[in-house]
């Protein structure tokens, strides 16, 4: 599929010479309702030229037209059987060819996870590669108080999130995704281009939200430490609808960090602390208790997609041997009539409402 033309890294994005009027525009849809209309209107603009200007107003629009969300009351229907179509395969993988909805869902229900291969093309893997240096960088550079609009458009805080430790997370290679308003376009348009947003919303039943502290850009050090394990449910709970699709755009799994997963489908929350590090972790004991043997390390090329949900028990992986670094994109997607659930605390206490969903 035809990539939107994009200026080389090393150039300022361009001026659409009309601007602001199409920031009045878009604002104009935004106060009477029409977020969605206001999104396209800066989305098709950008796409013609790029602006920093469209692209932070685009994820204030994001976020704006979550907060004023109408909640649904109900569910969307979920088949109530799904015919399993990896059968004594643990861990199935595919070519993005063979995606769709069918398969995705079997994976999902049956084994839990699914390794899609060749998803994104090597032009817009080299761009989001290049977009998470250049988030982080300028990360760096907002820090010491130096900054421009150009800075801006890489690294702009995300003002509802009040509770994220910024400077913990570029210390590992992260920031969210949500901060960097360039990359969150060029992101937005990936899942567009390959057909990823319409899968998303035919999984769910409905439009899907984003969840802003949780969408995250990654460049893991290969000589830092494996992570731990863990699902995402023991704090985002277990009875929601929710869809990770994590892509890396490093050759991984051997020579630069990647994932350790539990190759099957779990239904509940696998014990958590007692030596994890952390209290909605998992202990590697308990882990390799749970997997019964049925943990793999994949090998990843760039441009793949792993899909898990937060039922998934899995770890960053790393080994002493690894010599290269790894770049990937992780983002976390929510079905947005589960999220009412979510808001409530679960019996261990946690309340993830913190998440902070945003329209995708």
């Amino acid at each position: 599929m035809r990539l939107w033309r994009r200026q080389r890294p090393d150039q300022k994005p361009e001026s659409t010479g009309d601007a602001q009027s199409i920031l009045r525009d878009a604002n104009r849809m935004a106060e009477d309702g029409d977020f969605r209309g206001a999104i396209d209107t800066l989305t098709a603009a950008n796409r013609a030229a790029r602006d920093d200007r469209l692209e932070r107003r685009l994820i204030e629009l994001r976020s704006a037209a979550a907060e004023a969300f109408v909640w649904p009351e109900s569910r969307p229907p979920w088949p109530e059987h799904v015919p399993n179509r990896f059968e004594g395969t643990p861990f199935p993988e595919i070519d993005a060819s063979d995606l769709d909805l069918d398969v995705l869902r079997s994976a999902m229900t049956h084994q839990g996870s699914l390794h899609v291969r060749g998803v994104v093309g090597s032009s817009r893997v080299a761009e989001l590669r290049d977009d998470i240096d250049r988030a982080l960088s300028s990360f760096d550079v907002v820090a010491s108080g130096d900054e421009d609009a150009d800075t801006r458009r890489w690294y702009t805080p995300f003002s509802r999130d009040k509770a994220s430790d910024r400077e913990r997370k570029r210390s590992r290679g992260s920031i969210l995704t949500v901060e960097s308003p360039a990359t969150m376009f060029d992101l937005v348009e990936t899942f567009r281009e390959t057909g990823l947003d319409r899968l998303v919303c035919e999984y769910f039943g409905e439009e899907p939200l984003l969840l802003g502290r949780k969408g995250t850009l990654r460049r893991i050090a290969h000589g830092g430490n494996t992570g731990g394990w863990h699902q995402d449910g023991a704090f985002m709970g277990s009875g929601i609808r929710s869809l990770n699709i994590w892509i890396p755009l490093t050759h991984c799994g051997d020579t630069a960090p990647g994932m350790d997963l539990v190759a099957k489908r779990l239904d509940y929350i696998v014990p958590t602390g007692d030596g994890a590090f952390s209290p909605w972790a998992t202990s590697p004991a308990e882990a390799e208790k749970v997997a019964e043997g049925a943990l793999v390390r994949p090998i990843f090329e760039p441009g793949d997609a792993l899909f898990f949900d937060q039922m998934n028990l899995h770890r960053t992986a790393i080994d002493p041997e690894m010599t290269e670094d790894r770049h990937a994109i992780e983002t976390w997607l929510l079905s947005p009539s589960t999220y009412v659930e979510m808001m409530r605390p679960n019996d261990e206490g946690y309340s993830p409402r913190d998440q902070i969903p945003i329209l995708f």
